[in-house]
């Protein structure tokens, strides 16, 4: 008796027909009477738990348990855990029904506050990346036609460093807002730091759906006294279910959208099944170098570099993984940031021969702060002179290498630029700095630009540069004028 008066958990006891017999003062209480009442529970509770007590006497089940929906007196909801029980008499037939019956409303609350901030975008207040996987997995299980979109907001980062990062968080609230005020129909999610979806059923017209999202977005809108004005790369796929699998074209619409932005600022492109394979492949290449670096498949190469008159000068190392030659491995170190790593591999391995040697750097790699404390380390440990190395550093990386040009010339070593292919650009990069020598990009096949590189190599042969061609043929390499062969 004295629980049942004192817990604060609600007790109620039924008669076999699921009548209240007795209840406590705390079962009152979470129903929101102040007292006890003569109709403690609402019509349509009494009835669902009148209903439980007799399907238990029919199924011989003693106790349930389950979380019940109940109304307060006001017409809130109560949310509680119940427990149903049979009280059997000494006869074993049953006699009375007790319920417990505790109040969770709170935490009911609290779980559904939290299924809304795991669910929800504090920023925005739009769905975040889970939300809407479930709504695209929903959507394509329809088997309807829908048109997902992925955008990247374009230079973000100018107004976060221009203004503030309060500024940048303005814009993208600012960038949802226009979305869904675009695209009213739609499903829009913020799915990363700058990056949003949009969910549209049917094929529409992308190019035309692009043009509206752009036109929304290119009104300014006033921060800190600036009118600050955004636009967005997309990338689009088209999608009918029930088969399509959510996270592949999640996938599928984002490298869309990287394949757009190599195009530049406010770009979009529509999914190409066969670039998506052929990028698919390069990236997953890619992922695999640093495996492969740790596990020595990446080996260096050498190849003569002649004189034209046929005089071998020096060897040219180059970096080989199974099928992938040096371009593309320097490329794939570039993107991994290894390029450091394996620069110093092949440092080490070119000056341990004892030969002279020309090396080619990533563009990575030609504007590493460090590449001169390298160089001279290396030399060190190998007793490998200065004199004998030629690293031609990519002219793309120009101007920010120049520095390296310069600290590297006064170390003795030769300096080379390659990939080059003219310009003025490069051109004033050998006039600025004391280059040994240019090694020559893949010659063009069009005409006009096979005699303009005619004309520039004894331009630059008159200005004391050594010129590389090659691999190619020999003699079409010597009626361009170079200095130097490289065989393969």
């Amino acid at each position: 008796a004295q629980v049942f008066a004192s817990t604060a958990m609600g007790i109620a006891i039924f008669d076999v027909h699921g009548t209240v017999v007795e209840a406590n003062e705390a079962l009152a209480t979470i129903l929101g009477h102040e007292e006890m009442p003569k109709e403690l529970f609402a019509e349509a509770d009494a009835v669902a738990l009148a209903s439980a007590c007799a399907r238990m006497i029919a199924s011989s089940v003693d106790t349930d348990r389950r979380e019940w929906q109940l109304t307060r007196n006001n017409g809130d909801t109560v949310w509680a855990n119940v427990v149903l029980s049979v009280l059997r008499g000494s006869d074993g037939l049953p006699k009375f029904h007790v319920a417990l019956i505790e109040d969770v409303t709170e935490q009911r609350m609290l779980q559904e506050w939290l299924r809304h901030q795991s669910l929800t975008d504090l920023l925005t207040g739009l769905p975040n990346r889970a939300a809407f996987t479930d709504k695209l997995e929903s959507a394509l299980a329809t088997g309807e036609p829908y048109t997902l979109g992925y955008l990247d907001v374009d230079s973000l980062t100018i107004v976060n460093d221009g203004l503030g990062h309060v500024a940048g968080d303005a814009v993208l609230v600012e960038v949802a807002r226009r979305l869904r005020v675009v695209l009213p129909d739609a499903v829009v999610a913020r799915v990363g730091g700058d990056e949003f979806v949009v969910l549209i059923q049917g094929s529409p017209d992308v190019a035309a759906l692009a043009a509206m999202i752009d036109e929304e977005l290119s009104e300014p809108v006033y921060l800190e006294g600036a009118g600050v004005a955004v636009s967005t790369s997309i990338g689009f796929v088209h999608a009918a279910g029930p088969g399509a699998d959510p996270a592949v074209v999640l996938r599928r619409a984002h490298s869309t959208l990287r394949r757009a932005e190599t195009g530049g600022k406010r770009q979009w492109a529509i999914y190409d099944r066969e670039a998506d394979v052929a990028d698919r492949a390069r990236f997953a290449r890619i992922a695999a170098m640093p495996g492969a670096f740790e596990n020595g498949e990446i080996s260096v190469e050498y190849a003569p570099v002649s004189w034209v008159s046929g005089t071998r000068a020096f060897l040219e190392a180059s970096l080989r993984w199974d099928s992938s030659r040096h371009d593309d491995v320097v490329a794939y170190a570039d993107a991994l940031g290894l390029a450091s790593r394996v620069g110093r591999m092949v440092l080490h391995d070119a000056c341990s021969r004892g030969e002279p040697v020309l090396i080619r750097l990533s563009r990575d790699q030609s504007r590493d702060p460090d590449l001169a404390a390298h160089v001279r380390t290396t030399l060190r440990a190998c007793a490998f002179p200065a004199s004998s190395l030629f690293l031609a550093l990519d002219v793309r990386a120009m101007p920010d290498g120049e520095e390296n040009l310069e600290v590297l010339h006064d170390m003795d070593v030769h300096v080379l630029l390659h990939e080059f292919g003219g310009g003025f650009a490069g051109l004033s990069t050998v006039d600025r700095n004391a280059i040994w020598g240019i090694r020559l990009a893949q010659p063009p096949s069009e005409r006009l630009a096979r005699q303009g590189l005619a004309l520039m190599v004894p331009l630059l042969r008159s200005a004391g540069v050594h010129v590389i061609g090659g691999p190619g043929d020999p003699d079409e390499l010597r009626a361009l004028g170079v200095d130097l062969v490289v065989s393969r």
